[in-house]
């Protein structure tokens, strides 16, 4: 396998991304241009190395419409990342591999922000538990960044038949020349997100089979692949034909291209397993993908009657919630934070006594309950509050904090976007201070935040909200020698 990175854009369907981030239109008064949250998608698998080392393979992909571009002298634009990772157990750091990569575009047209930035790399490990940690920075956007953290296991494949884990991709071809995305003969162009649908209907697969046993027979001589796809609830839902194939040697490659349009919007597990004719040993490996068909989600469409199902008499957790199933516990950890304020103290102390699967089925049920539309598939609560999440994100982010975590950035999620806002700049009688008025809770409520520090970070001083912080002589703040 090549270890050099080759980075350059190729086609992917917007939708995948559509699925891990909403944009949000901003508020009229946004003190911030509008930017789409910073975000990618990452993947990892497992093949045999030399000897008793594992190659875990790491795939990333990033869309150019999150990233900073710069105008250059000769008219172009150019992004930059930072892409870190590294191989860890317990507090210790084992491998790290770090490194920038550019991308350069003629325009910033609707067709060039439209593709996506794949990357690719590895670590050889011997056999033990890790951490494997990525973090993408974009250079130019304020250093934004964003870290994936995943939990692997690592076993050798050395004791009888085995298979490596299923590589998703997006397009194999035959192709011998050397790249970073070329292994054994064929170049895998990998789907890190894991999501198919209308616009990416065929989802292929890579796999590597070792240990085959040498044939004393013509029947010995082969061996089959077979593939089924199961559901959420481990039904099968499609079964594909068996594929007999003539053993190489001892160690094969499998390849396939599977139509999945299909399947309905949701989650699904692929189990590939190969069987050797010689002695009728098999193994077999999982791995969960995604379908994603936007008509599905329209009124009346196959998801929609397929959530409704589910959520009759129930609140729903929202046309999306097959993505928690996909979602590692940082990110989980993350959307419950944001979550915060609107959860019950029990409810956070549940969530930190969860493991990685308790987690994805308790946040669907937290925003289950907060549904305030049951007899409907879709939670509006849910979608109204995160697209404020991303919303204050881009107008209240900090230099050392993230707009969730501000004192508006607070206030605009619990109580919303207020009716009115009063701003006063600084001067040199006063410190900057905003006044904002909501009119309709509470009987008319107020809420004033002032820049203490000069920072252009405005802290609430006071509110006449009831349980919220309370200052009759808040003047004092503004005071520039206070």
């Amino acid at each position: 396998m090549k270890t050099a990175l080759y980075t350059f854009a190729m086609t992917v369907v917007m939708s995948v991304f559509s699925l891990w981030a909403q944009d949000a239109a901003p508020l009229v008064d946004a003190e911030e241009p509008e930017q789409r949250r910073f975000t990618f998608t990452a993947d990892w698998n497992r093949f045999r190395a030399a000897d008793s080392l594992i190659y875990l393979e790491y795939t990333a992909a990033i869309a150019r419409s999150v990233l900073t571009y710069q105008k250059q002298a000769d008219g172009s634009f150019m992004a930059e990342i930072l892409v870190e990772s590294h191989i860890s157990q317990g507090d210790s750091v084992l491998f790290a591999k770090n490194w920038r990569s550019r991308d350069m575009i003629e325009a910033l047209d609707a067709q060039s922000m439209s593709l996506v930035i794949p990357i690719i790399n590895y670590f050889m490990v011997p056999a033990g538990d890790y951490f494997l940690e990525l973090k993408v920075t974009d250079q130019f956007g304020d250093s934004r960044a964003q870290s994936i953290k995943f939990q692997i296991t690592a076993t050798p494949f050395t004791d009888g038949l085995s298979i490596s884990d299923t590589q998703l991709a997006t397009t194999i071809q035959r192709d011998d020349a050397e790249g970073a995305f070329t292994k054994n003969g064929y170049k895998v162009m990998p789907n890190p997100s894991s999501v198919y649908g209308i616009g990416l209907p065929i989802l292929y697969t890579y796999n590597e089979i070792y240990n085959l046993v040498d044939g004393t027979s013509e029947d010995g001589q082969k061996y089959t692949l077979s593939y089924q796809v199961l559901d959420n609830d481990g039904n099968e839902v499609k079964k594909f034909p068996d594929r007999v194939r003539n053993k190489p040697g001892q160690s094969s490659v499998a390849v396939n291209n599977l139509n999945v349009v299909t399947l309905v919007s949701g989650t699904y597990t692929l189990v590939v397993t190969v069987t050797d004719h010689e002695n009728g040993r098999k193994a077999m490996t999982a791995r969960k993908f995604f379908v994603y068909r936007q008509d599905d989600f329209a009124e009346g469409g196959a998801a929609f009657q397929k959530v409704a199902e589910k959520s009759e008499g129930s609140g729903s957790p929202g046309l999306d919630a097959s993505r928690y199933d996909a979602m590692t516990e940082e990110e989980l950890d993350l959307e419950f934070d944001q979550a915060k304020y609107i959860a019950e103290r029990e409810e956070v102390r549940t969530w930190g006594r969860l493991n990685l699967d308790g987690k994805r089925e308790y946040i669907k049920e937290f925003w289950a309950k907060r549904d305030e539309t049951p007899a409907t598939p879709a939670n509006e609560f849910k979608s109204d509050y995160l697209g404020r999440v991303q919303l204050v994100n881009q107008m209240f982010r900090g230099a050392f904090t993230e707009g969730w975590k501000s004192d508006r950035g607070r206030v605009m999620l619990v109580y919303g976007k207020p009716d009115e806002i009063e701003r006063f700049p600084a001067s040199s009688d006063a410190k900057e201070y905003h006044y904002w008025h909501y009119y309709a809770i509470q009987g008319g409520i107020q809420f004033i935040f002032v820049d203490k520090r000069g920072m252009s970070d405005l802290e609430l001083v006071h509110s006449t909200a009831r349980g919220e912080l309370y200052d009759p002589d808040w003047q004092r703040w503004i005071d520039p020698n206070y």
